[in-house]
């Protein structure tokens, strides 16, 4: 795979003299925050907002700390933490002008769960696509607030997709390992501001000791907050979300939502892990200079996040004892497709209609790119023995649920 290109390593000479600002993470923060407040009129936060900004403060300083650290990581990490805190100004500027968006509600939505390379994100789009449904699009999600005009949703679907663009000028497979259209239904991620997965850019294990105190309910109001704001204005429809963190709180999303609907796909976790591993080698490769790529890190770090985050998922639904749980095998879904994604839809209350069925056909017959994701487990320090050892039991019950037919 060709990971990165040449114009990277140009980038990140130019970037090189701003990595000095990284000695003092607070500053930058400030800096960031000052700037973000007064360009909203400065409008008040509540304790949520305060201790939120305080958890972005950690998280720029873990990027900080990292060993490593290249121009345009440390420019992403700022890009990051600034994308978060302009959202929470933006809901609340929105809500103080309109306080009519807390009246806005968010029923019965569907939580596509699962590890990384497990169908979610061909479920999230068929379930998403249908009607009554949406899944919030990635330009709306950089762009939050209510509804814009026609010229206006062009320029900034135009401004989302220069910004992917971007991204394949200096990583080219990036599309094939994942695709991403600014016009397209895309994960809750950027709604939210703490997540595993931030350290799928970078081997973050400070940042890791900080989740594990972390209250997630805490980004699950927010989301359902940015949600709110996304239904002003527009027409009613059945939120349908998705992003692999979600997994690891299950409970968090159910004291937020709590008539939600959960979708957990399921696959071996052998293969998921060399997928995942293989993203997050392509991401280390854009945030942190070369020789600070370490592959064995890499596996070892998303072997523990994974694994712990299924136990942890799969304790969390046994002591919620609630219906709303949809298990969908991988391989029975892929085997079988017209079968199981319109009862999927059955259980959900959903109508499977001719539409459906398009997009379905769509989705499993575009055109099979000639690039490969190629990966292993050996390459990350794994074999299917240490994958096994440590999802435990988990790999019987996979296995079991894709021998299963309704």
């Amino acid at each position: 795979m060709r990971r990165t290109t040449t114009r990277l390593h140009l980038i990140n000479a130019l970037l090189a003299p701003g990595l000095r600002t990284r000695s003092d993470p607070d500053r930058v923060f400030e800096r960031m925050h000052a700037r973000i407040r007064s360009h909203h009129g400065e409008p008040t936060l509540n304790e949520a907002d305060l201790s939120a900004l305080e958890g972005l403060r950690t998280l720029l300083g873990c990027f900080a700390e990292l060993e490593g650290l290249s121009g345009v990581g440390w420019r992403s990490a700022q890009d990051l933490v600034a994308a978060r805190i302009e959202n929470r100004y933006r809901v609340r500027a929105l809500k103080a002008a309109h306080p009519e968006i807390e009246n806005e509600t968010v029923e019965r939505p569907v939580f596509v769960v699962g590890l990384p390379r497990t169908a979610t994100t061909l479920t999230h789009k068929i379930l998403a696509r249908t009607d009554g449904c949406r899944g919030p699009k990635l330009w709306e999600m950089y762009n939050l607030g209510g509804p814009v005009d026609e010229a206006t949703e062009r320029r900034q679907i135009r401004q989302t997709q220069k910004r992917l663009d971007m991204t394949l000028t200096i990583s080219p497979d990036w599309d094939i390992i994942h695709p991403v259209e600014a016009d397209g239904e895309e994960e809750d991620y950027f709604l939210k501001d703490h997540t595993h997965l931030h350290c799928s850019v970078a081997p973050m294990w400070h940042y890791l000791e900080f989740l594990a105190g972390h209250d997630f309910a805490d980004d699950y109001r927010f989301l359902k907050e940015a949600l709110q704001v996304l239904s002003w204005g527009r027409p009613e429809a059945r939120w349908v979300l998705k992003h692999p963190g979600n997994l690891f709180n299950i409970a968090s999303i159910i004291e937020v939502f709590g008539d939600a609907d959960i979708v957990w796909t399921h696959r071996a976790p052998d293969t998921v892990m060399g997928s995942m591993c293989s993203m997050a080698e392509s991401l280390h490769r854009l945030h942190v200079k070369p020789a600070a790529v370490d592959l064995h890190g890499i596996g070892r770090m998303w072997l523990k996040i994974l694994s712990e985050g299924v136990a942890s998922a799969r304790d969390q639904r046994a002591r919620l004892d609630r219906t709303g749980f949809h298990d969908l095998g991988y391989h029975w879904l892929m085997a079988d497709p017209d079968t199981y994604v319109p009862d999927l839809f059955a259980r959900l209350g959903l109508e499977w209609g001719p539409g459906d069925q398009a997009r379905l056909e769509a989705a499993l017959d575009r055109p099979v790119d000639r690039r490969r994701h190629e990966y292993s487990l050996e390459r990350y320090g794994l074999d299917h023995g240490s994958v096994e050892d440590a999802f435990g039991d988990y790999l019987g019950f996979v296995t079991g649920l894709n021998q299963r037919r309704h």
